[in-house]
């Protein structure tokens, strides 16, 4: 239904606009797709906005707390924004969110078991073969109904145009990418066969990541940039979102940011100290 789409995970602002660049329109006949830009991503990183509108936010958009180290990321980074000349503000808009989020998860199941079944639709053959949280996602998929499917879009159409007010009046909402460090390997482990709480519960996939599903849900540009460290070397992103169309806009105070706050000096460090 739109939210999910092929991307990259480059370690620099450059490669990012570049590979951008490359794949950028819409492919033919696409059923969303962004407004044309005026210029090239590369051409939007040599452009440094002034006196943007900013509003920044330390909680989930459901009002919960999150870790110190993602709050002091944001908070650090509203300073140095201040410094290049924005206006910084508390984000103060309610957004209703718990409803859009059982809806991505309806919709997920769904285009799941679409997956599972275009290879087989008896269980016998694929319950064997699949993980837990995989199987949970075709159990609830078969309790959906087509009605029930088109609700959950509906759900997220109707989502997207509240954050796109929420946005009308301000230039970039910054947030923390996730609500925590991240984290272990093997905490997400895909055994839990309750899809609904695998994705919802108070240890799911949303309550570690609260932010960036409502961008996919939304549709509006938003970029990821590892900005915060924490004491023991695990980088904490901060999330930039803009307006629906305004890609340009948040390429260039990216860049801006990349400048004011290098990350590739961090990063090559780790790298070299874990190469030791």
């Amino acid at each position: 239904a739109g939210m999910a789409i092929d991307g990259f995970l480059p370690r620099s602002l450059r490669d990012t606009a570049r590979l951008l660049d490359a794949v950028a329109g819409p492919d033919l006949g696409a059923p969303y797709c962004a407004p044309p830009m005026q210029g090239t991503y590369v051409e939007a990183m040599g452009r440094r906005p002034k006196g943007l509108k900013i509003a920044i936010s330390t909680e989930s958009f459901s009002g919960g707390s999150v870790h110190p180290a993602c709050a002091a990321a944001v908070e650090r980074t509203a300073r140095v924004l201040e410094s290049l000349g924005h206006h910084v503000e508390a984000f103060d808009k309610k957004v209703e969110i718990d409803a859009m989020m059982r809806a991505w998860t309806y919709i997920v199941a769904c285009g799941t078991a679409l997956s599972v079944h275009a290879k087989t639709k008896d269980p016998k053959v694929y319950l064997s073969k699949l993980y837990g949280v995989t199987i949970g996602a075709v159990r609830l998929a078969a309790k959906i109904s087509g009605e029930d499917y088109l609700a959950a879009v509906e759900s997220v159409h109707a989502f997207g145009r509240q954050m796109a007010r929420h946005l009308s009046d301000i230039d970039v909402l910054v947030t923390p990418t996730l609500a925590e460090p991240p984290a272990k390997v093997g905490r997400f482990k895909p055994d839990n066969e309750d899809f609904l709480d695998y994705r919802t519960g108070p240890k799911g996939v949303f309550a570690y990541s609260p932010f960036t599903a409502v961008f996919n849900a939304s549709g509006q540009p938003a970029v990821s940039l590892p900005l915060h460290w924490t004491d023991d070397d695990l980088p904490v992103g901060v999330h930039l979102a803009a307006s629906f169309g305004d890609d340009e806009l948040l390429m260039g105070l990216s860049a801006q940011l990349e400048e004011a706050m290098p990350w590739a000096e961090q990063q090559l460090s780790l790298i070299r100290k874990l190469s030791a």
